[in-house]
């Protein structure tokens, strides 16, 4: 039986030994982290809420890297999506919506964040090749979700 099980490990894992992980059907891996791109369009509270229903959280770009494959992957997709910065706290404190901590990483469009208290939550903005812009948060867009790589063992 164990022999069993540790052949289907291979096979469904690949050549990465008895440990494997993955992300879920339709959520594309990047570095240690799953993230999902929605195809339908939401305000950005509700955006929050629906991936809190997956277990996830709007994205939350803590690296130049991180920030630069979410960027690239919006713009192949098309559209304006929410990832979870804002500044709905304090204005111009711009802050990631799952800690509360001030951003690591700055990628906002030049000349932006401009729209004061009338735009509180950051979108990925195609007329600017991806780059952030701070928008209303009420505006239906489409939006990220982001969750930890899951890490499965095969115990045998």
């Amino acid at each position: 039986m164990s022999s069993k099980l540790v052949i289907v490990a291979f096979l469904f894992c690949g050549i990465r030994s008895i440990n494997c992980a993955g992300c879920h059907v339709g959520w594309i891996q990047y570095q240690n982290k799953c993230y999902w791109f929605s195809h339908d369009s939401r305000p950005w509270g509700e955006a929050e809420s629906i991936c809190a229903v997956f277990h996830s959280k709007l994205a939350e770009p803590r690296t130049a890297s991180e920030s630069s494959f979410l960027i690239s992957h919006s713009q192949r997709n098309g559209g304006i999506y929410w990832i979870g910065i804002s500044d709905m706290i304090e204005e111009d404190r711009w802050i990631y919506s799952s800690d509360q901590t001030v951003i690591l990483v700055n990628n906002f469009q030049p000349g932006e964040p401009n729209a004061h208290t009338a735009a509180n939550c950051v979108a990925l903005w195609p007329a600017f090749h991806g780059k952030w812009a701070d928008e209303a948060c009420g505006a239906n867009y489409r939006f990220v979700c982001e969750t930890e790589f899951e890490e499965v063992d095969v115990v045998g």
